[in-house]
Protein backbone atom coordinates (compact mmCIF):
# COMPACT_ATOMS: atom_id res chain seq x y z
CA UNK A 1 0.00 0.00 0.00
CA UNK A 2 2.81 2.44 0.90
CA UNK A 3 4.61 1.74 -2.39
CA UNK A 4 1.39 2.34 -4.33
CA UNK A 5 0.78 5.68 -2.60
CA UNK A 6 4.40 6.70 -3.11
CA UNK A 7 4.15 5.91 -6.82
CA UNK A 8 0.88 7.83 -7.13
CA UNK A 9 2.44 10.85 -5.39
CA UNK A 10 5.45 10.72 -7.72
CA UNK A 11 3.24 10.46 -10.80
CA UNK A 12 1.14 13.43 -9.68
CA UNK A 13 4.29 15.50 -9.08
CA UNK A 14 5.67 14.52 -12.49
CA UNK A 15 2.40 15.47 -14.17
CA UNK A 16 2.36 18.82 -12.39
CA UNK A 17 5.95 19.58 -13.43
CA UNK A 18 5.20 18.64 -17.04
CA UNK A 19 2.13 20.90 -17.08
CA UNK A 20 4.18 23.76 -15.63
CA UNK A 21 6.87 23.35 -18.30
CA UNK A 22 4.25 23.42 -21.03
CA UNK A 23 2.70 26.56 -19.52
CA UNK A 24 6.10 28.30 -19.42
CA UNK A 25 6.77 27.27 -23.03
CA UNK A 26 3.42 28.71 -24.10
CA UNK A 27 4.06 31.97 -22.24
CA UNK A 28 7.52 32.30 -23.79
CA UNK A 29 6.14 31.67 -27.28
CA UNK A 30 3.23 34.07 -26.94
CA UNK A 31 5.28 36.76 -25.17
CA UNK A 32 9.00 37.37 -25.56
CA UNK A 33 9.38 35.17 -28.66
CA UNK A 34 6.87 37.29 -30.57
CA UNK A 35 8.50 40.49 -29.34
CA UNK A 36 11.92 39.31 -30.58
CA UNK A 37 10.47 38.49 -33.99
CA UNK A 38 8.85 41.93 -34.19
CA UNK A 39 12.14 43.56 -33.21
CA UNK A 40 13.87 41.60 -35.96
CA UNK A 41 11.39 42.84 -38.54
CA UNK A 42 11.97 46.40 -37.33
CA UNK A 43 15.74 46.02 -37.69
CA UNK A 44 15.34 44.54 -41.16
CA UNK A 45 13.25 47.53 -42.20
CA UNK A 46 15.84 49.94 -40.80
CA UNK A 47 18.66 48.14 -42.61
CA UNK A 48 16.96 48.65 -45.96
CA UNK A 49 17.36 52.43 -45.56
CA UNK A 50 19.92 53.68 -48.07
CA UNK A 51 20.76 56.78 -46.01
CA UNK A 52 22.42 54.82 -43.18
CA UNK A 53 26.10 55.38 -42.52
CA UNK A 54 28.05 52.25 -43.58
CA UNK A 55 29.57 51.83 -40.11
CA UNK A 56 26.16 52.12 -38.47
CA UNK A 57 24.70 49.62 -40.93
CA UNK A 58 27.51 47.18 -40.18
CA UNK A 59 26.84 47.48 -36.45
CA UNK A 60 23.12 46.96 -36.98
CA UNK A 61 23.79 43.84 -39.05
CA UNK A 62 25.84 42.47 -36.15
CA UNK A 63 22.97 43.24 -33.76
CA UNK A 64 20.58 41.53 -36.18
CA UNK A 65 22.80 38.45 -36.26
CA UNK A 66 22.91 38.29 -32.47
CA UNK A 67 19.15 38.74 -32.31
CA UNK A 68 18.68 35.85 -34.74
CA UNK A 69 20.88 33.62 -32.57
CA UNK A 70 18.94 34.62 -29.46
CA UNK A 71 15.62 33.92 -31.19
CA UNK A 72 16.82 30.50 -32.32
CA UNK A 73 17.98 29.69 -28.80
CA UNK A 74 14.61 30.68 -27.39
CA UNK A 75 12.79 28.53 -29.95
CA UNK A 76 15.01 25.58 -29.04
CA UNK A 77 14.22 26.20 -25.37
CA UNK A 78 10.49 26.28 -26.06
CA UNK A 79 10.75 23.04 -28.01
CA UNK A 80 12.68 21.43 -25.18
CA UNK A 81 10.17 22.50 -22.53
CA UNK A 82 7.34 21.02 -24.57
CA UNK A 83 9.09 17.79 -25.52
CA UNK A 84 11.42 16.99 -22.61
CA UNK A 85 9.47 13.85 -21.78
CA UNK A 86 9.24 12.48 -25.34
CA UNK A 87 12.95 12.32 -26.22
CA UNK A 88 15.73 10.37 -24.56
CA UNK A 89 18.53 12.16 -22.75
CA UNK A 90 21.18 11.19 -25.29
CA UNK A 91 19.25 12.82 -28.14
CA UNK A 92 18.56 15.96 -26.12
CA UNK A 93 22.20 16.43 -25.14
CA UNK A 94 23.48 15.81 -28.68
CA UNK A 95 21.05 18.44 -29.95
CA UNK A 96 22.30 20.90 -27.31
CA UNK A 97 25.93 20.19 -28.22
CA UNK A 98 25.21 20.77 -31.89
CA UNK A 99 23.68 24.18 -31.21
CA UNK A 100 26.52 25.28 -28.92
CA UNK A 101 29.20 24.15 -31.40
CA UNK A 102 27.54 26.04 -34.23
CA UNK A 103 26.87 29.21 -32.26
CA UNK A 104 30.24 29.49 -30.50
CA UNK A 105 32.55 27.74 -32.98
CA UNK A 106 33.86 25.39 -30.32
CA UNK A 107 34.58 21.67 -30.42
CA UNK A 108 32.69 19.55 -27.88
CA UNK A 109 33.84 15.93 -27.91
CA UNK A 110 31.13 13.70 -26.49
CA UNK A 111 30.77 10.10 -25.42
CA UNK A 112 27.05 9.63 -24.90
CA UNK A 113 24.81 6.57 -25.37
CA UNK A 114 22.19 7.90 -27.78
CA UNK A 115 19.60 5.40 -26.58
CA UNK A 116 19.85 6.51 -22.94
CA UNK A 117 16.33 6.96 -21.57
CA UNK A 118 15.69 7.93 -17.95
CA UNK A 119 12.87 8.99 -15.67
CA UNK A 120 11.45 12.22 -17.09
CA UNK A 121 12.34 14.47 -14.15
CA UNK A 122 15.79 12.92 -13.75
CA UNK A 123 16.46 13.41 -17.45
CA UNK A 124 15.27 17.02 -17.26
CA UNK A 125 17.47 17.93 -14.29
CA UNK A 126 20.60 16.29 -15.73
CA UNK A 127 20.04 18.03 -19.05
CA UNK A 128 19.82 21.38 -17.27
CA UNK A 129 23.00 20.69 -15.32
CA UNK A 130 24.87 19.79 -18.51
CA UNK A 131 23.52 22.90 -20.23
CA UNK A 132 24.65 25.13 -17.37
CA UNK A 133 28.14 23.63 -17.15
CA UNK A 134 28.76 23.79 -20.91
CA UNK A 135 27.36 27.30 -21.32
CA UNK A 136 29.39 28.72 -18.46
CA UNK A 137 32.54 26.96 -19.57
CA UNK A 138 32.21 28.65 -22.94
CA UNK A 139 31.22 32.01 -21.46
CA UNK A 140 33.65 32.35 -18.56
CA UNK A 141 36.68 30.31 -19.53
CA UNK A 142 36.94 30.92 -23.28
CA UNK A 143 37.42 27.20 -23.76
CA UNK A 144 38.93 25.91 -27.00
CA UNK A 145 37.66 22.37 -26.53
CA UNK A 146 35.33 20.59 -24.14
CA UNK A 147 35.15 16.88 -23.46
CA UNK A 148 32.01 15.29 -22.04
CA UNK A 149 31.28 11.72 -21.06
CA UNK A 150 27.93 10.38 -19.90
CA UNK A 151 27.73 6.72 -18.99
CA UNK A 152 25.97 4.19 -16.81
CA UNK A 153 28.00 2.00 -14.46
CA UNK A 154 25.90 -0.58 -12.67
CA UNK A 155 22.99 1.31 -11.17
CA UNK A 156 24.73 4.69 -11.41
CA UNK A 157 24.75 7.41 -14.02
CA UNK A 158 28.06 9.26 -14.20
CA UNK A 159 28.82 12.56 -15.92
CA UNK A 160 32.26 14.00 -16.59
CA UNK A 161 32.96 17.36 -18.26
CA UNK A 162 36.49 18.66 -18.86
CA UNK A 163 37.47 21.86 -20.65
CA UNK A 164 40.71 23.38 -21.89
CA UNK A 165 40.85 26.86 -20.43
CA UNK A 166 42.51 29.78 -22.23
CA UNK A 167 42.03 32.66 -19.77
CA UNK A 168 42.15 32.87 -15.97
CA UNK A 169 38.45 33.60 -15.53
CA UNK A 170 38.09 30.74 -13.04
CA UNK A 171 40.74 32.26 -10.79
CA UNK A 172 39.24 35.74 -11.09
CA UNK A 173 35.74 34.70 -10.13
CA UNK A 174 36.20 31.79 -7.73
CA UNK A 175 35.31 33.94 -4.71
CA UNK A 176 31.93 34.76 -6.21
CA UNK A 177 29.34 32.38 -4.68
CA UNK A 178 27.27 32.58 -7.89
CA UNK A 179 30.15 31.73 -10.20
CA UNK A 180 29.13 29.39 -13.03
CA UNK A 181 25.65 28.96 -11.66
CA UNK A 182 26.99 26.73 -8.89
CA UNK A 183 23.98 27.38 -6.71
CA UNK A 184 21.52 26.28 -9.39
CA UNK A 185 23.58 23.22 -10.26
CA UNK A 186 23.82 22.21 -6.61
CA UNK A 187 20.07 22.68 -6.15
CA UNK A 188 19.31 20.49 -9.16
CA UNK A 189 21.80 17.88 -7.92
CA UNK A 190 20.15 17.84 -4.50
CA UNK A 191 16.72 17.45 -6.12
CA UNK A 192 17.77 14.17 -7.77
CA UNK A 193 19.97 13.05 -4.84
CA UNK A 194 23.13 13.32 -6.94
CA UNK A 195 26.64 14.22 -5.86
CA UNK A 196 28.65 16.71 -7.91
CA UNK A 197 32.08 18.27 -7.68
CA UNK A 198 33.85 21.21 -9.34
CA UNK A 199 37.61 21.28 -9.69
CA UNK A 200 38.98 24.23 -11.65
CA UNK A 201 42.56 25.25 -12.23
CA UNK A 202 43.64 28.35 -14.23
CA UNK A 203 46.34 26.27 -15.95
CA UNK A 204 44.51 23.05 -16.73
CA UNK A 205 40.84 24.04 -16.82
CA UNK A 206 37.63 22.61 -15.38
CA UNK A 207 36.78 19.11 -14.24
CA UNK A 208 33.12 18.62 -13.32
CA UNK A 209 31.77 15.28 -12.12
CA UNK A 210 28.28 14.13 -11.19
CA UNK A 211 27.04 10.77 -9.99
CA UNK A 212 23.44 9.71 -9.37
CA UNK A 213 21.80 6.42 -8.44
CA UNK A 214 19.29 5.16 -11.00
CA UNK A 215 17.53 2.70 -8.68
Amino acid sequence: MWCKKSLQTKLRASTTERSERIRIARDLHDGIAQELVALGYSLDKTLTGSSLDPDVKAQLREVRSQLTNLTNELRAEIFFLRNAGSQNLGQLVQSLVGRLEKQHEIKIVTTIPLGLTLDEDLSYQIYRIIQEVLTNSIKHADSTQIQMQLKTTGNKLELLIIDQVVTNEYDKEEKDPNTFGLIGIQERSDQINATCEWLHNPDTGLRFTLSVNLS
